[in-house]
C-alpha cells in the first residue's frame, strides 16, 4: 500500500480510495479540500445518467431499450436521412447511434444541434463515443419524468445514496448535461461504485433492478483486445475482460477526462474511486495503479 501511495503523490492525482467487502482498504487525499469539494467527474456522468434511464425503465416510463428515439424527438420524422428513425434508445446507451460527434457545446440549442448532425453509421452497427448520445439521454429523462434529469436523480437516486453535495451545470434550455455536467465528491462517487458493485441495492434498499445492472456491466461491443485482456462497452459503462488464464479478474468502470475513475471488481467485492488532474498521455495512469493493486490482492493470501 505504501508503494501505491508513493506512486500517486509523484503524479497529479488526488484522491484514490478502495473499499473491499464494505471496508476501507486504502485511502489516500491529497488535502482535505479533495474529500468535502464537489469536483467535475466529466463522462462519469454518462454513467449516473445510465442508471436513471434504467430507473425510468424499471417504472415502466420507458417501455424499453429498443424504443425509437423519434419518439421523444418527433423532429426526426422529418429528417431527409430516413435511418434516424431506427435510432433507439438502446443505440444511444451503447455509442452506436451512428450520428457524427460535434462540437454541441458552442451551439445554441444542444439537442436540436445533435439531432441534426449527418448519419455515418448504421444504427447498432458502428461504436463511436459520442457525448452527445448521452446528452440525448438526459432530454429524454426530462421529458419522461416531467421534471429536471437533476430532480429525478434527487429523487430516485441521490437522495437514497444520502448524495448533497453536487453541482450539475445545464444547457441553454435547461436540459441537465447528459455527457460531461456533473461535479460530486470523492465519496459520493464511491456510493455509486457500491450501488454497482451490489447489483443495484444500496444498504437493504433496491434502487434499480439486478438486471440493468447486469446489461449495462456486459460489453455491446468490444473495443480493444490487448495481450492480457479486452476492453468493452455496455451501457454508458466501460468493461475489461482479463485473458489471464491462470485467476482472470474482470472488472468494469466508469471513466471521465484527466483520469476520473468508479472502478469496479465483482469477483473480489472491491469499488476503487479516483479523482486526477492528468493531461495527455497520463489519464490511463489511475488504471495502471489499480490493475498493479488487483495483482498484489492476487499475489498476497488473505
Amino acid at each position: 500500500m505504501n508503494n501505491l501511495e508513493k506512486k500517486l503523490k509523484s503524479v497529479k492525482i488526488e484522491g484514490f480510495i478502495i473499499n473491499q467487502r464494505n471496508e476501507r482498504v486504502f485511502e489516500y487525499m491529497k488535502n482535505k479540500k479533495i474529500r468535502e469539494k464537489p469536483s467535475k467527474v466529466y463522462s462519469i456522468t454518462k454513467s449516473i445518467v445510465s442508471i436513471l434511464i434504467g430507473i425510468l425503465i424499471d417504472k415502466g416510463l420507458i417501455k424499453d431499450v429498443h424504443y425509437p428515439i423519434f419518439n421523444f424527438f418527433p423532429e426526426l420524422l422529418e429528417s431527409k436521412e430516413s435511418t434516424k428513425r431506427e435510432i433507439t434508445i438502446f443505440h444511444l446507451l451503447t455509442m452506436t447511434s451512428g450520428l457524427q460527434a460535434g462540437n454541441f457545446q458552442g451551439s445554441k440549442n444542444w439537442v436540436k444541434f445533435i439531432l441534426e448532425q449527418p448519419i455515418l453509421h448504421k444504427p447498432g452497427s458502428t461504436f463511436q463515443y459520442n457525448s452527445g448520445d448521452s446528452h440525448l439521454l438526459s432530454a429524454i429523462i426530462k421529458q419522461v419524468s416531467g421534471i429536471s434529469t437533476a430532480a429525478f436523480a434527487e429523487k430516485y437516486l441521490f437522495g437514497p445514496l444520502g448524495i448533497k453535495k453536487y453541482i450539475w451545470v445545464n444547457d441553454p434550455q435547461g436540459i441537465h448535461g447528459g455527457g460531461f455536467s456533473i461535479s460530486m465528491r470523492l465519496e459520493d462517487m464511491m456510493k455509486i461504485g457500491i450501488l454497482l458493485l451490489n447489483n443495484g441495492n444500496y444498504f437493504s434498499k433496491q434502487l434499480i433492478s439486478s438486471n440493468w445492472i447486469s446489461q449495462s456491466k456486459s460489453p455491446n461491443k468490444h473495443i480493444e483486445t490487448l495481450s492480457n485482456g479486452t476492453f468493452g462497452y455496455g451501457y454508458q459503462l466501460w468493461t475489461y475482460e482479463d485473458s489471464k488464464s491462470d485467476n482472470p479478474i474482470d472488472y468494469y468502470y466508469a471513466s471521465g477526462l484527466f483520469g476520473q475513475y468508479i472502478f469496479i471488481v465483482p469477483k473480489l467485492e472491491l469499488v476503487a474511486v479516483v479523482k486526477s488532474q492528468l493531461q495527455k498521455d497520463h489519464q490511463s495512469l489511475p488504471r495502471q495503479y489499480f490493475e498493479e493493486f488487483l495483482e498484489q490482492c492476487l499475489s498476497s493470501p488473505e
